[in-house]
């Protein structure tokens, strides 16, 4: 066999071969131009025992590893032509005749034979490689075969080099066998955390008549032992639909994540990335456990689908006729949380009947306890008992949800519904532990990964050490802004239990001051609406009707135009001798603390002044919005819950004290990006430095420090103190009780390009009459529109078209749009 170009192929064959880094070379063979077609066959070139320790690591080691070993390893091309023109082909049915060819082909190219070739720096050999799918299990060696000099005089047998094949070291199985069992029992336990996790979210999310409120303070139910999830939106027919779509996308995302973690563990060569694989079609018991989950799951999720619409035409029919519409299925009944203890415990429980059971002979108890106990010793292993208590929680909820949609009342067909009830019961189980499984493996394949790259760097860490060195910095900040939000999400619905004494008391003091500023916020937003937020002291209509007339004056005002976003309208009050009560116009909506128009705010100060002269101070604490709210009568005390509209603007949203999970995966993806800026730049510089060594990491270690700070700086917000923290949540929590809500409903209300379009085209100078505008009624006063008077149309473009001369008013004025 002759290789084309010999001299240039062995020139990039010695350049990679003097690397440091690299500790096999794979060889791409092709014979006539024809790739040598042995599927998941491969012959590669290896320097020293670490290149052999690379060669032979199992195949589902290098999948689970993502195929980090490459760093280690290069690929070289080489086209071999047969002189003879037969020689290949009389061996094309002959595979050991093959591999003969193919190794004397690359030990003469090589020069493996020669002594000067290595110059005694290391030891060499060719070997061929078969990855197979189950290699490194119990009583399946790895299939490597390698022909090397042994003594420096001798030569090489290629023909023992073809059957010699190295045993598998005990350990390997062993490895694989406990990577596994720690990654399913870490995977119970993360899922088992999970779940308890957000259940305990949603028990936090209740309704006190129709206010919707979110539990802040612990919730202990262990005396209790059960909770009631309940659900208000069930009489809501959309929210069927909703269901139906949000069960139908992740049933099909865990399906198909569960299936893929499932093949890379039992059939890994597919997932190994270097060198490229041509393995040979999907094992036939893999196609049949794919097909066998869709049809399972696509069954069930066709039910699901029906049993929703038919909810929707049900409560949607039962909505349209008024009627009351209530259903056994709208509260599950979800056991608390345990903990190992109370695992243990229960594990003993059943132990203690089984006996009983037995000096009682009573055989169906017996049969029953013995089943639940197989069932709760499963899950006990898997991450305690909470994965088994959620699998009968989704078995409730699927189960009466077919049976709601699916079951007649007459009496006529009870037997019927008891045969589909139990139907649906046992299918609803069997898919809850479907589910429950497919989510393990989806999590254990995560933690696979995690313990077998995090072993791949530990054994060959003198080549990982800049890596390591470059990844500490990145790590610890992701670490750090993880705690800082589970610590945000405990700390401050306790922060805002704590403040609940001072929030009564700063009221009080704001209702029984005799002096102090009333501020009023207004917000127009495109179309023309306008949107008036009112403290506890002015909501009253009269009083938003006063407010709405002095903005449609002021609107067309010299300087004194709204654009979108929210303004400030500030009023100073000082309560008398005599009951009497002194009103004054502090700032306008325009920012003016001496506005020259205002004449035109008097009758809002004269109606101002005379409800507070009028109102005593109890009229005002029933307008305040109660914050703090009592939920429960348990054994441990009630629970003090907030409304949910505050608690997620102080929790997510708030300014410098808030902290929510976008902006930490934003984070984490920015320093992501910084850290593959370092690896990939460092890699330019891979192949010709040892960047891998411990003096050149040492000597880059300052740098990378260095850059890894200037990085992140901006990415650190400076924390607050604790009193800080406490004055920016009472001063928000007091604006919610006071009836603002323009804060956490709106935020900073922006729109630049209609603000862009109002300040271009709006006329600034012209003033027009406003005895019209005293005489219009406002009938939406908490977003009425400035379209239902003669000073703005509804259309901004109307707007536009006038300024530009496309349109003309009638009579001086705008046109009209008439509600």
């Amino acid at each position: 066999m002759i290789i084309q170009d010999e001299e240039r192929v062995y020139t990039e064959f010695q350049n990679m071969a003097s690397l440091d880094r690299v500790k096999v070379i794979f060889f791409k063979i092709y014979i006539e131009n024809q790739p040598l077609n042995e599927s998941t066959v491969h012959y590669a070139w290896i320097k020293d025992r670490t290149g052999k320790a690379i060669l032979t690591l199992p195949s589902c080691f290098i999948a689970m590893s993502l195929s980090l070993y490459t760093i280690f390893i290069d690929t070289l091309e080489i086209y071999f032509t047969d002189p003879s023109y037969d020689c290949y082909e009389h061996c094309a049915n002959d595979q050991n005749c093959i591999k003969q060819i193919i190794f004397k082909a690359l030990i003469d190219f090589t020069q493996l034979e020669l002594n000067h070739t290595c110059n005694n720096k290391y030891h060499a050999a060719i070997c061929r490689r078969d990855f197979l799918h189950n290699d490194g299990n119990f009583g399946v060696p790895i299939d490597t075969s390698c022909c090397q000099k042994d003594l420096p005089n001798s030569q090489i047998n290629v023909t023992q080099c073809i059957y010699s094949v190295d045993q598998l070291p005990w350990f390997v199985p062993w490895s694989k066998l406990l990577t596994i069992l720690v990654s399913i029992f870490l995977a119970g336990y993360t899922l088992n955390k999970l779940i308890n996790w957000l259940l305990d979210s949603i028990q936090r999310y209740k309704k006190l008549d129709t206010t919707p409120v979110y539990i802040i303070s612990n919730i202990k139910r262990f005396e209790v032992g059960h909770s009631y999830i309940a659900n208000d939106n069930y009489n809501n027919p959309t929210m069927h639909l909703t269901h139906a779509l949000q069960f139908t996308l992740c049933t099909t995302i865990i399906v198909v994540l569960g299936f893929c973690s499932y093949a890379m563990q039992r059939y890994p060569v597919r997932f190994i990335f270097y060198p490229k694989m041509d393995p040979h079609d999907w094992p036939f018991f893999l196609i049949k456990i794919w097909k066998s989950q869709i049809f399972t799951s696509g069954i069930f999720m066709l039910m699901i689908i029906l049993a929703d619409i038919i909810l929707y035409h049900s409560t949607k029919s039962k909505r349209d006729q008024q009627l009351q519409y209530c259903d056994v299925s709208q509260r599950w009944r979800y056991i608390s949380q345990v903990g190992f203890q109370q695992s243990y415990f229960l594990v003993k429980i059943y132990l203690y009947d089984i006996v009983d059971d037995l000096k009682s002979l009573h055989v169906i108890k017996l049969i029953l306890d013995v089943a639940a106990l197989a069932l709760v010793l499963a899950n006990f292993i898997l991450g305690s008992v909470g994965i088994f208590r959620c699998a009968v929680y989704m078995t409730e909820v699927l189960t009466l949800r077919l049976r709601t949609a699916f079951q007649l009342n007459q009496p006529a067909f009870r037997f019927f519904n008891a045969i589909i009830s139990i139907f649906f019961t046992t299918y609803s189980f069997t898919f809850s532990f479907f589910i429950i499984v497919q989510l393990i493996l989806i999590i254990q394949i995560i933690f696979g990964v995690i313990l077998t790259t995090s072993a791949l760097i530990v054994t060959f860490t003198p080549h990982f050490n800049f890596i390591i060195v470059a990844a500490i910095p990145f790590i610890h900040y992701i670490l750090q802004k993880m705690d800082t939000y589970i610590k945000n999400d405990e700390e401050i619905p306790k922060k805002i239990l704590h403040l609940q004494q001072t929030v009564d008391q700063n009221i009080d003091q704001i209702l029984q001051a005799d002096q102090g500023n009333l501020d009023i916020y207004v917000a127009i937003s495109y179309g023309g609406i306008i949107t008036i937020d009112l403290p506890e002291m002015l909501q009253e209509d009269h009083i938003r009707s006063s407010i709405h007339h002095y903005i449609q004056r002021l609107q067309h005002k010299p300087n004194h135009q709204m654009t979108d976003g929210i303004s400030t309208l500030t009023i100073m009050y000082q309560r008398l001798p005599g009951n009497t009560v002194h009103v004054e116009l502090i700032q306008c909506i325009n920012g003016c603390s001496h506005c020259p128009f205002r004449s035109d705010a008097q009758p809002v100060l004269d109606c101002i002044q005379q409800h507070l002269q009028e109102t005593h101070i109890d009229h005002f604490k029933d307008r305040l919005t109660l914050i703090y709210c009592p939920i429960g009568n348990r054994s441990d005390g009630s629970c003090i819950a907030i409304p949910e509209q505050l608690y997620q603007y102080l929790r997510y949203y708030l300014p410098e004290t808030s902290l929510n999970l976008g902006l930490i995966l934003f984070n984490i993806i920015i320093i992501a990006g910084f850290f593959s800026i370092y690896v990939l730049t460092t890699m330019l510089d891979y192949r010709d430095a040892t960047l891998s060594s411990l003096n050149t990491t040492i000597a880059n270690a300052p740098a990378i420090y260095l850059a890894t700070i200037i990085c992140v700086k901006n990415l650190k917000s400076n924390p607050l103190k604790e009193d800080e923290i406490d004055k920016i949540l009472l001063a928000n929590i007091i604006q919610y009780c006071r009836g603002y809500r323009l804060f956490c409903t709106r935020g900073i209300h922006f729109q630049p390009y209609v603000q862009l379009i109002r300040m271009t085209f709006m006329d600034v100078g012209h003033s027009q009459r406003m005895d019209y505008i005293q005489r219009q009624p406002v009938n939406d006063l908490n977003h009425s529109t400035l379209s239902n008077n003669p000073i703005q149309s509804t259309s901004i473009w109307a707007t536009i078209k006038q300024q530009i001369g496309l349109a003309k008013p009638t009579n001086g004025y705008m046109s009209i749009n008439e509600d």
